[in-house]
C-alpha cells in the first residue's frame, strides 16, 4: 500500500469513525460511489489502520437495553446514546440497525424493508449483505425520492449481490376495488406473495397522537375521522394500531398494499427502529401488539419508554414459522 492509498484510508476512517458522517456523506466528499467507501472502511480495519478495542463495556447501556426488551416484553432492545439533533439520531440508530442486519441476514434469507427516513438512513449504511432477497414491505409513498421504499432498496442492491423485489404501487390505493386490481396485477402479486417466506422484517413506527407521521397526508379526511374514532396511536407498514395494540380495521387499512399482520407475525425477527421522546407511546402501543421481536432505539427514548406503564400482554400472538434461512443450509 502507498503513501496515498494510506492517506485516503485514514482520512475515511476519520470521517466516519470519529466524525460521524455517513458513507453517504463520504462518497460525495471524495468523489467516490457508496459501494467503494465501504470497500475502502473495511480495507481500513483489515489492515489495522483501524483497530477496534473495547476498554471496558457499557454496563448503562447493557442494562438499560436489558431493561427495555424486559419492560416491552420483547426478545432483544438495543439503546444507543442519543444524537444531537433529529438527523444525528437518525444516524446513529441506522448505523446500528445496519450492523444487526449484516450480523442476522444469512445467505438465501428474505429481508423486508418498510420506508421512512429512518428506513433511509439504514439504506445508506447497508451493504455487503450475503446473497439473498431483498423486497419492500409497502407500496411507494408520497413523492419523495430519497425515501421511496423502491430507492432505499435500490441502493443496497448496489453495494450487495442481493435479489431487490420492489413493489410498484401505492402504499393506499383510491379505492378497495384499485386495491383489488393492483393486488391482482401478476408482477405485484408475485412480490406479495414473497411475504410468506420472510425471514426478517424491519419497520420505523410513525405516531398518531401526537401526529408524527407522513401518512396522514395520504389519507382522506374521512379517513382521518375514523382512525381518529378508533382510537389509532400508532402505524408501522400502514398497519394502524391501538394504544392497546389492537389492529383498526378502518377503511384506509383495507385500501392498504403492503405487508400484513398475519405475516408479520409469522416472520421469525421483527425489528423497530425508532426514536423520538414524542413517539414513546406509538412505540409502547407496537411493543404491545405482539408484532415486534426487537427494538432499537435511543436512550432518551428509552428513559421515556421505562416510564410508560410495562407492557404484561399482548394483542395478537405470534406463530412464526421456522426460519427459512436455517432450513436451507441444515
Amino acid at each position: 500500500m502507498d503513501d496515498a492509498q494510506r492517506r485516503l484510508l485514514s482520512a475515511l476512517a476519520r470521517r466516519y469513525y470519529l466524525e460521524d458522517a455517513s458513507k453517504t456523506d463520504l462518497a460525495a466528499e471524495f468523489s467516490i460511489s457508496r459501494f467503494r467507501v465501504a470497500r475502502l472502511l473495511q480495507q481500513a480495519r483489515e489492515t489495522g489502520i483501524v483497530t477496534i478495542q473495547i476498554a471496558d463495556h457499557d454496563e448503562r447501556s447493557e442494562s438499560l437495553s436489558a431493561e427495555l426488551a424486559h419492560h416491552l416484553m420483547l426478545d432483544e432492545c438495543v439503546v444507543v446514546k442519543a444524537g444531537d439533533d433529529d438527523a444525528d439520531n437518525r444516524r446513529r440508530l441506522a448505523k446500528v440497525a445496519a450492523a444487526r442486519i449484516q450480523d442476522q441476514v444469512n445467505e438465501g434469507d428474505v429481508l423486508g424493508l418498510s420506508w421512512g427516513r429512518t428506513l433511509a438512513a439504514i439504506g445508506e449504511e447497508l451493504a455487503d449483505l450475503p446473497p439473498c432477497t431483498i423486497i419492500q414491505l409497502t407500496g411507494t409513498v408520497g413523492h419523495d425520492l430519497r425515501q421511496s421504499p423502491v430507492e432505499v432498496i435500490r441502493r443496497i442492491a448496489g453495494r450487495s449481490s442481493v435479489d431487490a423485489v420492489a413493489i410498484f404501487a401505492p402504499l393506499f390505493a383510491a379505492s378497495e376495488a384499485a386495491a383489488r386490481t393492483f393486488r391482482r396485477d401478476p408482477a405485484i402479486r408475485a412480490a406479495l406473495q414473497r411475504y410468506d417466506h420472510l425471514d426478517h422484517a424491519v419497520l420505523a413506527v410513525g405516531s398518531w397522537v401526537p401526529p408524527i407521521t407522513q401518512l396522514d397526508t395520504l389519507v382522506t379526511e374521512r379517513d382521518l375521522e375514523e382512525l381518529a374514532r378508533e382510537g389509532t396511536a400508532a402505524e408501522v407498514a400502514g398497519i394502524f394500531l391501538r394504544a392497546d395494540g389492537s389492529p383498526v380495521d378502518a377503511a384506509a387499512a383495507r385500501r392498504r398494499i403492503s405487508v400484513s399482520v398475519d405475516e408479520l407475525l409469522a416472520t421469525p425477527q421483527v425489528t423497530a427502529v425508532a426514536g423520538s421522546v414524542e413517539k414513546a407511546p406509538a412505540i409502547a402501543a407496537t411493543a404491545r401488539s405482539g408484532l415486534l421481536t426487537s427494538l432499537v432505539t435511543d436512550d432518551r427514548t428509552a428513559a421515556s419508554l421505562l416510564g410508560l406503564p410495562a407492557v404484561t400482554s399482548r394483542a395478537l400472538v405470534r406463530q412464526p414459522r421456522p426460519h427459512q434461512g436455517a432450513r436451507r443450509t441444515s
